[in-house]
């Protein structure tokens, strides 16, 4: 037996983990597939898809509950939907981050601002006793000051954001490292190239003062930006306005990223 919305199926154990969220979730998995995971043949809006989800969890000795979701969309005729549960440690887990940078301009001021948006793969929830899945990210980004975004729209967001903690800061080193760093802890890192024009165009915007940081759950990236419309509609999305300083960092090595932890964010090695 399955549960199906529009043209996706999916395992209704899922709902046991997800709740009142699956539905759009499911939708956004199908939305953001551009191919079959089984055959690699493209899927389109009108092909029956499958969702299969392998979901990883465990319990801290605190008692909260974490998962992570890695979800894979077939065509229903090459794979049938499936739901794996996998017993896992609270232990550091490898995260891959997804991200866009945009240039948004205001033509009523002539001004622009330099905007970065990011999520990490697989996503991260955890549960308190008696509570509700919760996006790790997006937690770790509001005790960092960060504001729940309701829009989808990037100009609503940028004119609704305001500062964050006063620790959360963007260095930029002259050789195009950006880092999103709260504290001590690296919550994002990316090596840009100065002689490339668009890196260039970033960066030379970004050290005008501030970036937009959007950050969050259920982002998906294409050719046209970010689409922040699932993550807008779960409240898995978190925006600040973020200070560029100087730094002469060396750039990060591989990135290992900690299961949530109530003490702070995400942080990385």
């Amino acid at each position: 037996m399955s549960a199906t919305s529009s043209s996706v199926e999916w395992d209704p154990g899922l709902e046991s983990f997800k709740g009142r969220s699956t539905t759009t979730y499911a939708a956004a998995a199908a939305a953001a597939a551009t191919e079959c995971a089984s055959c690699h043949m493209p899927v389109t809006a009108r092909t029956p898809l499958s969702l299969s989800v392998d979901v990883t969890g465990g319990r801290q000795r605190d008692g909260i509950e974490y998962f992570s979701f890695e979800p894979q969309v077939c065509h229903r005729v090459c794979r049938a939907p499936a739901l794996t549960f996998t017993e896992g440690k609270s232990s550091p887990v490898e995260f891959t981050p997804q991200a866009v940078r945009l240039i948004l301009e205001n033509p009523a001021d002539g001004t622009t601002t330099a905007a970065l948006a990011f999520t990490y793969l697989p996503m991260l929830s955890f549960r308190e006793p008696g509570g509700e899945l919760t996006s790790a990210l997006v937690t770790a980004l509001l005790r960092q000051g960060f504001q729940l975004a309701m829009s989808a729209d990037v100009g609503e967001i940028l004119r609704g954001s305001g500062p964050t903690a006063e620790n959360v800061t963007c260095p930029v080193t002259e050789e195009g490292l950006l880092q999103l760093r709260a504290g001590p802890a690296t919550m994002y890192h990316e090596q840009l190239d100065p002689a490339d024009p668009d890196d260039a165009a970033w960066l030379g915007v970004a050290r005008n003062g501030t970036v937009l940081v959007i950050g969050g759950d259920n982002l998906t990236f294409n050719h046209a930006g970010p689409d922040l419309d699932t993550a807008a509609q779960l409240g898995t999305l978190a925006a600040g306005m973020v200070p560029v300083n100087a730094s002469t960092q060396d750039r990060p090595g591989r990135t290992t990223v900690r299961p949530y932890s109530a003490d702070g964010p995400p942080v990385t090695d």
